[in-house]
């Protein structure tokens, strides 16, 4: 009888070689969830834990590093649960943290936060920052880490209208380790539950899709979900062309709704904060959510939100922090390694928002 590889339990489990051999190992940086599938597997099949011949070099006890974490102006608790995850991830693994606001005025005129110098060794962008921003703090030797990256193949201007070239090689596009939530198959999942309503005319609003990674992501989701029921998209209902200065605006919200010619029967929205004011616009005009309009949101983002009201995608926000971190300390080992994206999974969670038909 064939013996079991590890590369036999990769294939299986849907997860490569290194992450099954550093799950076996103990090792912390594979996700919690992601760990436990591959040890019950392993524990099932009797295939033994590893107990690493090398032990790869630690850092000595007395290392200190420096990091400071770079978030803009908004609060939300979204963002802080993020900021938290990696405080204390940080504070675990003797890292001093510091935490910078970086704002508009200041992104666009490429103008640094007061304490980034050579004493610090890597920062952690909370939200997405322009490329001529990140290129200059690289520019300082200092590492990036970050929670979602530009497309590059999609513009040639970034969101403050600096041109920049996307036929560069990707070594030089690349700025550094990305950590983001999955997108395309959780939305997916949401399109397939307004279908399984018998929802037809589904609707898709986004802010950026064009610039950022993630909320692409949910696009094509959206798109592929639609796909695969064979229902042709109508693109009056589909990223509505609003011209405005603020997009997280109810004016702004006000316009999309005006702008549809017939209410869709469903819109799939990119993140909570859009679901939130599409549904106060709808609300303006006398329509209903759901019984006229079902609505979904993404990233479980409960802060200011109407209820808990949204189905959404339930994203571990703390782990998306403390991941970054463990990023970090992994390049601190292994400087030369090539740059990653980890990709967290997150879950849908079904609620009033999108549910037409009402029990009780």
């Amino acid at each position: 009888m064939k013996k079991t590889t590890i590369q036999d339990i990769a294939e299986t489990l849907g997860f490569s070689r290194n992450t099954v051999s550093m799950a076996l190992k103990g090792n912390d940086t594979v996700a919690p969830k992601t760990r436990e599938i591959i040890l019950k597997y392993a524990d099932s099949i009797g295939y033994p834990r590893i107990s690493p011949q090398i032990k790869e070099e630690e850092p000595k006890a007395d290392t200190i590093y420096h990091i400071m974490i770079l978030r803009k102006p908004e609060a939300a608790l979204y963002w802080d649960k993020i900021v938290n995850g990696i405080s204390e991830e940080a504070s675990r693994n003797r890292c001093q943290t510091q935490v910078a606001v970086v704002t508009d005025e200041a992104e666009r005129e490429n103008i640094l936060p007061v304490g980034l110098n050579e004493t610090i060794q890597a920062v952690f962008c909370v939200k997405i920052l322009s490329l001529g921003y990140l290129k200059k703090i690289k520019e300082k030797g200092i590492q990036v880490y970050m929670l979602d990256c530009h497309l590059r193949q999609y513009s040639k201007r970034d969101i403050w209208g600096n041109a920049w070239d996307y036929h560069k090689t990707a070594k030089e596009e690349i700025l550094g380790d990305v950590v983001k939530p999955e997108g395309v198959n959780t939305t997916i999942e949401l399109v397939h539950h307004l279908l399984g309503q018998g929802i037809r005319r589904i609707g898709f609003l986004n802010d950026s899709s064009s610039i950022y990674e993630t909320m692409h992501d949910r696009y094509t989701g959206y798109l592929e979900g639609m796909r695969q029921a064979g229902i042709e998209t109508d693109p009056r209902i589909v990223l509505p062309d609003v011209k405005s200065n603020n997009f997280y605006d109810l004016r702004a919200f006000e316009k999309v709704v005006e702008s549809y010619k017939e209410l869709p029967e469903a819109v799939v929205c990119a993140n909570d904060m859009i679901a939130k004011f599409l549904t106060q616009a709808l609300r303006r005009k006398g329509v209903r959510v759901p019984e006229d309009v079902a609505v979904t949101g993404f990233d479980n983002d409960e802060d200011g939100m109407l209820d808990p009201f949204f189905t959404t995608v339930h994203i571990d926000a703390k782990w998306l922090g403390r991941r970054m971190v463990q990023c970090f300390l992994r390049r601190m080992q292994f400087p030369d390694a090539p740059y990653e994206k980890i990709v967290v999974q997150g879950e849908i969670i079904i609620r009033k928002s999108s549910c037409r038909r009402q029990t009780g």
